[in-house]
């Protein structure tokens, strides 16, 4: 186990007193009371924690420490017999200040990365397998925020046909990423005719952002013999829908019976709570707009939206070329923290290689 880059929170509002710091004592009950209770999702009582964990220290000295703890707003307990839980407080601490990061093993890199291997750079469909990737392996929602690559450099198009009059125009950007889209072609064409056109728009297209060639199609194809040929004109006509950066804000999820399956979700109100998540996924946009680069990790009402109160956010971001998009899970707030960080930043350096390769 490791420490790692920081770890960023987007909210100051889970933080303790100025005047008080955890004392030794106070970092290795609170930080064996979340393993015990992300292991077992059972409270934790004084006497069950000082076997269980090996603590030097008697039953009433641990249980003094958790009415102080639970005084500063780190624990808290359902009645006054009842083991002590985190709160999101105690959550928090726990990530800053005392989690180890685990390091995923071979078997578990070989997975992930066997995965991706078997993958395209075709947007949609590599963004898909990567959600379903990453919730099978975390066993909670999973979701990627597609990169805005309106800014990214057009490297190549690429025009194959697969009918008689009909081609797959495949738009290939700098990084690596494509998106193909079909057309259709009413006047006859020839295979020499394709090519030849794919060539005379590389040549005019090629290095501009995507976001400028609508604008600026018909000053740079105008003027030449090869415009009146029919596939040029497509491009002339249609240049909005054949380079749209339609990936801006798209947001694929996966994972909805993984997630379903923790302990939490016995709860119907639970269960509605994420139906709806999945279904509204302008909360899952707008929450990914206040992430850093690099990894966060938001806890309970850190989350801005109201629903995703009572839930953990994972992300790390991932670069393509000038754009970046995001990966991340959500679940329960009793989550192992120390394994999902290493495997959703691992998953998301993977994905910018991919993007990239």
């Amino acid at each position: 186990m490791t420490k790692q880059d920081p770890i960023h929170s987007i909210s100051p509002d889970l933080t303790l007193p100025e005047a008080h710091k955890l004392n030794d004592r106070e970092r290795t009950i609170l930080r064996s009371i979340v393993h015990n209770y992300i292991l077992t999702a059972d409270p934790v009582g004084s006497r069950a924690l000082a076997r269980r964990y090996h603590l030097t220290l008697s039953p009433a000295t641990i249980r003094n420490t958790m009415s102080d703890m639970e005084e500063l707003g780190l624990l808290s307990h359902q009645h006054t017999s009842a083991g002590r839980v985190p709160t999101d407080l105690g959550y928090r601490r726990y990530v800053d200040d005392l989690m180890l990061v685990e390091e995923l093993t071979d078997h578990e890199r070989r997975v992930i990365e066997t995965h991706l291997e078997g993958t395209v750079p075709e947007a949609t469909e590599m963004l898909d397998q990567v959600t379903s990737l990453l919730s099978e392996v975390s066993k909670l929602l999973a979701f990627i925020l597609a990169p805005d690559i309106s800014s990214v450099m057009l490297e190549k198009v690429e025009i194959v046909r697969v009918a008689t009059g009909r081609v797959m125009v495949v738009i290939v950007v700098s990084g690596g990423l494509v998106r193909t889209i079909m057309l259709e072609i009413a006047s006859p064409i020839t295979d020499t005719e394709i090519a030849l056109s794919a060539q005379f728009i590389n040549g005019r297209l090629s290095g501009m952002k995507l976001a400028d060639i609508p604008r600026q199609i018909t000053r740079r194809l105008a003027g030449d013999s090869r415009a009146a040929n029919a596939l040029v004109r497509l491009f002339l006509d249609f240049p909005d829908k054949i380079f749209a950066a339609d990936l801006k804000g798209d947001v694929h999820i996966g994972g909805t019976r993984q997630v379903l399956e923790q302990q939490e979700f016995r709860d119907p109100e639970r269960v509605k709570g994420i139906i709806e998540l999945i279904e509204d996924r302008d909360v899952i946009v707008h929450l990914m707009k206040e992430r850093q680069p690099g990894v966060t990790v938001t806890i309970g009402e850190e989350n801005a939206p109201e629903q995703l109160h009572g839930f953990s956010v994972i992300t790390s971001t991932y670069r393509l070329g000038e754009a970046s998009g995001t990966v991340g899970i959500i679940g329960p707030t009793r989550m192992n923290y120390s394994k999902l960080v290493a495997l959703v930043d691992y998953t998301a350096r993977l994905v910018g290689e991919k993007a990239g390769s």
